[in-house]
C-alpha cells in the first residue's frame, strides 16, 4: 500500500500540473468574453499541449507500472488503481476538447479580424457559427465520450484527492454539456429567429425599469418589429399611455386588477398595457401584455415577445457611441450613456404638440441605435456580443417564442424570465413601485440576508433591506419642472414581496423595528409569495426585516439556496451568512452576481449559495 501510494502521488503530481494548465486554457479563451485575441488563442494552445504532455506521461506511467497493475487485481486496493486509470483517461478527453475550443476559437477571431465587407452583424455571426461548426461537432462528441467515462467512473469509495477531482468533474460536467448543447441548438436556432429563414414579427415592448414593477418596469410603449435576414423593418412604438383611452373609446369593458394594483396604484381605473406586468414571470405576462395590445390593434401575427428596460439603451450606446437625432420642438439632441435616461423622460413628460405621439422619440433613438449596432466595425464585435449577453444574463432583456424548440434555447440560457424551478431553496425578491413615480432611478435598497439551517434541514431566513430617498440631493441641480414630473414630492412607495418555495410558512414583516403588516399573500409558478407596503418619505430612510420558514430546505450535510433577481433591477447588495443553529458552515459557496468593496453578493444576476455543514 506505502508503493501503491507514493505512484500514485507521482500520477497525482502530474495530473494536478495538467489541471492547472487546462484552467489557465479556459482563462485564457474565456476571461474577458469573446474580447480574446490571436495571442490569447496561443497562450491556451501552449497550456493545452503542456496539459497533454502531462496527462500522457502520467497515462504511459501507470499503464506500465507493475504496482499499480497488480493494485488493480487486489480486492482491497482494486477500486482506487481503476479510479486512476479512469480519471487519467477523463483528463486526455478534457484536453482533447481543449485543442477543439483553441482551433474553435481560432477560426473565429480569424473571421471577425477579416469580416465581409456590408454585411450585418447579424449575418456574419450565423457565418462564424458555420465556419466552427466541425470544431462544435468535435466537442458535442468529445463532451457525450466524457459524460460516458463518467458513467463508467460510478459513485464507489474513492481516496480524498481521487474523490475530490470527481467532485469537481461532477460540478463542472452540466455546465461543460449545457454550453455545447446550447452552441448547437443556438447554430440549429438563430438563423431562423433572426428572420433568415423567413420574416419573423416579434411584439417589442419597451419597459422603463425607473418606475419599477414585477415584471421589470413600467411598459411605456409597444410595438410590431418584423426582422428579415437578421434585419428589422419599421418599428412603429405606441404609447401605452394612450391605451385606456383607445380602449374605452371603442367601447372596452373595465378590466379588475390584481388586489395590490389596484388598491395602491389604478384604484378606480382598469388594469392596461402599462402595468401589465403584474406577474413577475415573464412567460406569463408576455400574454397577458400581448391580449392588451391586440384589444386596440387588433389580432396581431407575432413568433414571440420581447421586453426590453433603459439600461439596454445605454449599454447599446456604450457599444455604438453617442447618437444624435432630431426631436420636433427640441431640435437636434444628443444621447449618450450617462444622460439618454434623463433625456429621454425630459422629452416624453410633456408633448411638445398635443396631437403628436410623445414617445415617438423613443423609437427613433431606437431605430438609429439598433441600425449602427448591426453595421458594427468587427472590433467592436466582442463588445457587441458581450454586451447583449450580459444584458440577457441579467434580466434587462426578456424573450418569448412561440416555437417550442426556440423556447427551450430560451429556457436553458436563462433568457425566458420564467421563476426558476431551482433544486433546494429558493428567494425571489419582487418591488413595484405603486406611487406613479420615478424614484426607482435613486432608492436603491440593500442589506443582509441569514439563512440559519437546522439540523433536520428546515430553514429560518432573515432578510433586512435598508431603503434610502436622497431626493433632495438628487434633485438640486435638476430642472424644478421635470422633477415634479417624474417624482412627484419624492414620496415612494414600494410594494414588496418575498417569493419562497411552495409551503412557506410563518411570514412577518417588521419595519424601523416595529411589527408590519402583512397585506397579502398568493402563489404564482408555483412559487408562495407575501408582500407588503413601504411608504419612504423624501431624504428619509426606513429598515424593513421580511422573516419566514421553509420546511426540509436543506438535507444531510448539505443546504443549496437560489436567488432569482428581479428583472430590470441594477441588483441589491446583501451581506450572506448561512448558520445551522447558529453556527457557522464549514464552508459557504456563492456563485453568480458580483461583489462589492465590502465583499457583499450583489444580485446583479441570479445567484447560488451552497453551504457545507461538517460532521
Amino acid at each position: 500500500m506505502a508503493i501503491l501510494g507514493w505512484h500514485y502521488w507521482v500520477i497525482y503530481s502530474a495530473a494536478t500540473g495538467a489541471k492547472a494548465n487546462l484552467e489557465a486554457a479556459e482563462t485564457a479563451l474565456t476571461g474577458d468574453g469573446f474580447d480574446f485575441t490571436a495571442a490569447d488563442i496561443a497562450t491556451a494552445g501552449r497550456e493545452i499541449d503542456a496539459a497533454r504532455g502531462k496527462i500522457d506521461s502520467a497515462r504511459t506511467h501507470a499503464r506500465f507500472d507493475p504496482f499499480l497493475a497488480t493494485a488493480r487485481v487486489l480486492p482491497g486496493t482494486r477500486g482506487q488503481a481503476n479510479g486512476i486509470y479512469d480519471m487519467l483517461d477523463m483528463a486526455a478527453t478534457l484536453a482533447r476538447i481543449g485543442e477543439e475550443a483553441v482551433a474553435a476559437a481560432d477560426v473565429a477571431v480569424r473571421y471577425r479580424d477579416n469580416p465581409p465587407k456590408d454585411q450585418p452583424l447579424t449575418r456574419s455571426l450565423i457565418d462564424m457559427l458555420d465556419e466552427t461548426a466541425p470544431q462544435l461537432d468535435n466537442i458535442d462528441a468529445l463532451s457525450r465520450d466524457l459524460v460516458e467515462q463518467r458513467r463508467e467512473l460510478g459513485d464507489r469509495p474513492l481516496l480524498g484527492p481521487l474523490a475530490r477531482v470527481r467532485d469537481r468533474l461532477d460540478e463542472e460536467l452540466p455546465r461543460i454539456a449545457n454550453a455545447v448543447e446550447q452552441a448547437r441548438q443556438a447554430r440549429g436556432l438563430l438563423p431562423g429567429f433572426l428572420g433568415f429563414e423567413g420574416e419573423r414579427r416579434y411584439l417589442l415592448l419597451a419597459l422603463n425599469n425607473e418606475e419599477l414593477l414585477p415584471g421589470g418596469g413600467l411598459v411605456t410603449s409597444s410595438g410590431i418589429m418584423p426582422v428579415t435576414n437578421g434585419v428589422n423593418g419599421t418599428l412603429e412604438f405606441v404609447d401605452s399611455t394612450t391605451w385606456l383611452g383607445r380602449w374605452e373609446a371603442q367601447g372596452g369593458h373595465y378590466i379588475e386588477p390584481p388586489g395590490p394594483l389596484k388598491r395602491y396604484l389604478l384604484r378606480d381605473f382598469s388594469w392596461n398595457l402599462l402595468v401589465s406586468n403584474w406577474d413577475p414571470d415573464f412567460t406569463s405576462w408576455a400574454q397577458t401584455a400581448k391580449e392588451f395590445h391586440e384589444m386596440v390593434e387588433g389580432p396581431q401575427r407575432v413568433d414571440g415577445v420581447v421586453a426590453v428596460d433603459l439600461i439596454v439603451l445605454e449599454r447599446l450606446l456604450n457599444v455604438t457611441g453617442p447618437k444624435t437625432i432630431p426631436v420636433a420642438g427640441y431640435g437636434d439632441i444628443t444621447f449618450t450613456p450617462s444622460n439618454a435616461v434623463l433625456q429621454l423622460e425630459a422629452l416624453t413628460r410633456q408633448a411638445f404638440d398635443p396631437t403628436e405621439d410623445r414617445k415617438s422619440v423613443i423609437g427613433d433613438l431606437a431605430r438609429e441605435v439598433v441600425a449602427d449596432m448591426l453595421h458594427l466595425p468587427s472590433e467592436k464585435w466582442a463588445d457587441a456580443i458581450n454586451a447583449v449577453s450580459e444584458l440577457g444574463e441579467q434580466r434587462h432583456i426578456q424573450v418569448f417564442s412561440y416555437r417550442p424548440e426556440e423556447q427551450t434555447v430560451l429556457r436553458d440560457i436563462g433568457w425566458d424570465g420564467r421563476l426558476q424551478a431551482a433544486k433546494g431553496d429558493y428567494l425571489h425578491f419582487n418591488e413595484a413601485s405603486v406611487l406613479s413615480t420615478k424614484l426607482n432611478l435613486i432608492v436603491k435598497p440593500e442589506g443582509s440576508y441569514s439563512i440559519d439551517v437546522t439540523e433536520l434541514g428546515d430553514a429560518r431566513h432573515e432578510l433586512t433591506l435598508r431603503y434610502s430617498n436622497p431626493f433632495s440631493k438628487w434633485a438640486a441641480d435638476k430642472p424644478p419642472a421635470l422633477v415634479a414630473q417624474l417624482m412627484l414630492g419624492g414620496l415612494y412607495g414600494g410594494y414588496l414581496r418575498v417569493f419562497g418555495p411552495a409551503g412557506l410558512a410563518h411570514p412577518s414583516v417588521e419595519v424601523d423595528g416595529q411589527p408590519g403588516t402583512i397585506e397579502d399573500t398568493g402563489s404564482e409558478s408555483g412559487r408562495d409569495w407575501f408582500g407588503t407596503l413601504l411608504s419612504l418619505p423624501a431624504d428619509s430612510t426606513r429598515t424593513v426585516t421580511f422573516r419566514w420558514m421553509v420546511a426540509a430546505a436543506g438535507s444531510g450535510s448539505d443546504y443549496r439556496l437560489f436567488i432569482q433577481k428581479q428583472a430590470g433591477t441594477d441588483g441589491m447588495c446583501l451581506a450572506i451568512n448561512v448558520v445551522r443553529d447558529g453556527r457557522p458552515a464549514s464552508s459557504v459557496t456563492i456563485e453568480g452576481g458580483t461583489r462589492d468593496p465590502g465583499g457583499r453578493v450583489c444580485i446583479t444576476t441570479d445567484v447560488t449559495v451552497t453551504a457545507h455543514f461538517g460532521r
